[in-house]
């Protein structure tokens, strides 16, 4: 009896891994935005250099024109205005009073912000994945102007 119980478990396992396995429910790809309030990036190129992992710059606009993020050191504020594929970022000044970054942090804070204020436009790219191979940030952000920035969807 325990015999017949056991391989009825063995059954009703294999039957579940195998539909499981074969279910036709695939994951939706991966959109860029259509337009950027409400969203979130992080920067992972900044004049075709990666920034340095103790300074991942961030960068959120604000449903109401507002932008803010993290410079690296410390955070920041302004305003946005897109029309487009036009965009410009006005105000950008950071929020923190007190720095107790290292000074080539503060350089990289410095340079990102006076990008921003460089910056002319904007579009987002979906990178393609080979067969098979699942992308693990599959949106970017291209922001166009005096130093090229790439950010990816957080």
């Amino acid at each position: 009896m325990t015999r017949r119980i056991a391989w009825a478990g063995v059954a009703l396992a294999a039957t579940l891994i195998v539909a499981a396995c074969s279910s036709s429910s695939a994951t939706p790809a991966p959109t860029a935005p259509a337009a950027l309030p409400g969203t979130s990036w992080l920067l992972s190129l900044q004049g075709g250099s990666v920034p340095a992992a103790r300074t991942l710059p961030t960068l959120v606009f604000g449903t109401d024109g507002s932008v803010s993020g993290f410079t690296g050191c410390q955070p920041y504020t302004g305003t946005f205005t897109a029309s487009g594929q036009s965009l410009t970022f006005a105000g950008l000044t950071k929020t923190a009073t007190q720095n107790q970054c290292a000074p080539d942090v503060v350089t990289v804070g410095d340079a990102f912000i006076a990008a921003l204020g460089g910056v002319t436009g904007w579009r987002a790219q979906v990178l393609p994945a080979a067969s098979g191979v699942r992308v693990l940030q599959p949106v970017r952000l291209l922001l166009d102007g005096t130093t090229a920035l790439v950010f990816t969807l957080q």
